[in-house]
C-alpha cells in the first residue's frame, strides 16, 4: 500500500468522522426539540390601567387637622391629575409603542390603522379620561386618537361602578363576613401587623384624637385609631385608623412623586424610599381588606371582568359589528381600560393575583397596567395570556427619567392559580383563563 493510498483513507475515515459526529449531532437536537418551548407571536394585548398620579384628594385645610404642620400647597385643585402625572404616563405610552412594535403588534412609525387600537375610562372622575388620553398621546403622538368614556351627565358608568348604579347587588351582612374573614376575624388585630408603619406615621404627625380609640382610650395617635364597619347603598367602608392612613400615607407618596423638594416630603420625615415605602403598608392592607375579597371583588368587578375577557378572547383581526352607544370600542391589537386603584383591586381579587413589587411599595402604582397580552403558537394556532404588570419604580417616577427598550420600566410576570399545566414562559392556554375568568363572575351581576 503506497503512502497517497494511506493518506485517502485517512481522508475518508475523517469524512466517515465527521458525517458520524454531525448524524448524532442532527439526531440529539431533534431528541431535545419537544422540550424547548415554542415561540410564540404576540397578537394582542388587553390593558387594566390605573390612572396617573394626582393631586390629594383633599385641600390643605381640610388636611390641617390631622398633622401639627401646614400641608403643602398643589398646582391643581383636589383629586386632579397634575402636569407630572401626565407626563410619566405619556413616558409610560411611548414605551409600550416601542415595545409592541418590536413585538410586531403595533407599527414602528406613524398612526395605527383604524379599528386596532382604542382606549376606555371611567367617567366619575376628570383624571381617569385625562389619563387615558395621556396614554393614548404618548403611543401615537399626533394622531388624534380620542379615549371614550361614557356620558358624564348620564351618571357611573355601569361597567366600572356596578354596586354604586345598583347593576350588581352587594350583601352588607355578607360583605361584612368577607371582610372580617380576610382580616382573620378582627380589623384592629390586622392593623397590628402594621403598627410599626403606623407608628412611625404617627411620628410625622404628632396629633393625637379622642375619636375611636382602641380599649376605649381617651386620646390615641393614628396607631392606636380604632376600625369598624360600616354599611351603606353603596356596599361597606372601613372606617378608622386605616382609612385615615391610607390616606397620609399615599398623600405624601403624591408629594415624592410629584417632585416636591426633600424637605417638603412629609416635612423632610420620609423623603427617600427607605422611609417613604413603609408608609404605604397600612394602605395596600386597606385595599386588600375593602376590596379583594371574592365576594366584594365578584360584585364590583363582575362587569369589568366580562369586558376584558371579551376583548381578550376575540380571536379575530377586526369585527364588522359596532359597539352600542356608550360602550367600549373594539379594537383588533391594543385595548386600554382606564380606571383607579379599586378597579385593579377588584379584578386581582376575582382571579387571586397576587404580587410584590419590592421597587415600589405602591401595589397599585398609579399609571401601573396590568397587560393580558394574547399569544398564537404558530405551529398548531393554541392561544395564550401572559399577565405582566408593567409599573414605572418609585425613582422612576421621581425622577420622571425617560424610558425605552434599554431603559424600560419594572415589569413582573404575574401568575394566574391553576395555570401550571400546559404553560409556555409564562404564558396560560386560553381555555384555562377564560374558564378562570368564568367561575370568578359573580352569576346575579351582568355585563356593564
Amino acid at each position: 500500500m503506497t503512502t497517497n493510498d494511506m493518506a485517502g483513507i485517512r481522508r475518508a475515515s475523517g469524512c466517515a468522522s465527521l458525517l458520524l459526529a454531525l448524524v448524532i449531532s442532527t439526531a440529539a437536537s431533534a431528541a431535545d426539540a419537544p422540550n424547548q418551548a415554542p415561540a410564540l407571536t404576540l397578537e394582542k394585548s388587553v390593558f387594566l390601567m390605573r390612572h396617573g398620579a394626582r393631586s390629594p384628594n383633599q385641600t390643605p385645610e381640610q388636611l390641617a387637622p390631622s398633622s401639627r404642620r401646614p400641608w403643602p400647597q398643589w398646582p391643581v385643585g383636589p383629586g386632579e391629575l397634575t402636569e407630572r402625572g401626565i407626563s410619566l404616563l405619556t413616558t409610560l405610552g411611548g414605551y409600550y409603542r416601542q415595545s409592541y412594535a418590536a413585538a410586531g403588534l403595533l407599527p414602528e412609525k406613524g398612526c395605527p390603522e383604524a379599528g386596532t387600537v382604542a382606549a376606555w375610562a371611567d367617567n366619575v372622575v376628570r383624571r381617569v379620561p385625562l389619563s387615558a388620553q395621556a396614554l393614548l398621546d404618548g403611543m401615537f403622538p399626533g394622531c388624534g386618537l380620542q379615549t371614550g368614556f361614557a356620558p358624564q351627565d348620564k351618571g357611573p358608568d355601569p361597567l366600572f361602578n356596578p354596586v354604586e348604579v345598583g347593576l350588581c347587588k352587594l350583601s352588607v351582612p355578607k360583605a361584612s363576613a368577607a371582610i372580617l374573614k380576610a382580616a382573620r376575624g378582627s380589623l384592629d388585630q390586622a392593623a397590628r401587623g402594621e403598627r410599626a408603619s403606623l407608628k412611625a406615621m404617627q411620628d410625622i404627625l404628632l396629633v393625637r384624637s379622642g375619636t375611636r380609640c382602641v380599649n376605649d382610650a381617651p386620646s390615641c395617635g393614628i396607631e392606636d385609631f380604632g376600625n369598624v364597619l360600616e354599611g351603606g347603598k353603596t356596599g361597606v367602608t372601613i372606617e378608622g385608623g386605616l382609612k385615615s392612613a391610607t390616606t397620609v400615607g399615599e398623600n405624601f407618596l403624591l408629594q415624592y412623586i410629584q417632585g416636591f423638594p426633600e424637605k417638603d416630603v412629609a416635612w423632610g420625615d420620609a423623603a427617600t424610599p427607605e422611609t417613604l415605602s413603609p408608609l404605604l403598608g397600612p394602605r395596600n392592607l386597606y385595599l386588600r381588606l375593602s376590596r379583594q375579597p371574592p365576594y366584594i371583588a365578584a360584585r364590583n368587578g363582575s362587569p369589568l371582568a366580562r369586558a376584558l375577557l371579551a376583548a381578550l378572547d376575540d380571536a379575530s383581526e377586526a369585527s364588522d359589528a359596532s359597539p352600542a352607544p356608550g360602550a367600549p370600542p373594539r379594537a383588533s391589537r391594543l385595548v386600554a381600560f382606564v380606571g383607579r386603584d379599586t378597579h385593579l383591586a377588584s379584578i386581582t381579587g376575582m382571579l387571586g393575583l397576587q404580587w410584590s413589587l419590592p421597587d415600589q411599595p405602591d401595589q397599585f402604582p398609579m399609571g401601573g397596567t396590568l397587560a393580558f397580552e394574547r399569544l398564537i403558537n404558530p405551529a398548531d394556532g393554541k392561544r395564550y395570556v401572559r399577565m405582566v404588570l408593567y409599573y414605572q419604580t418609585l425613582q422612576q417616577m421621581r425622577s420622571n427619567v425617560p424610558l425605552d427598550l434599554a431603559h424600560p420600566p419594572g415589569r413582573l410576570v404575574v401568575k394566574m392559580p391553576g395555570c401550571d399545566k400546559g404553560e409556555i414562559d409564562g404564558a396560560c392556554p386560553l381555555p384555562t383563563v377564560r374558564k378562570h375568568f368564568e367561575a370568578a363572575f359573580a352569576a346575579d351581576c351582568p355585563g356593564g
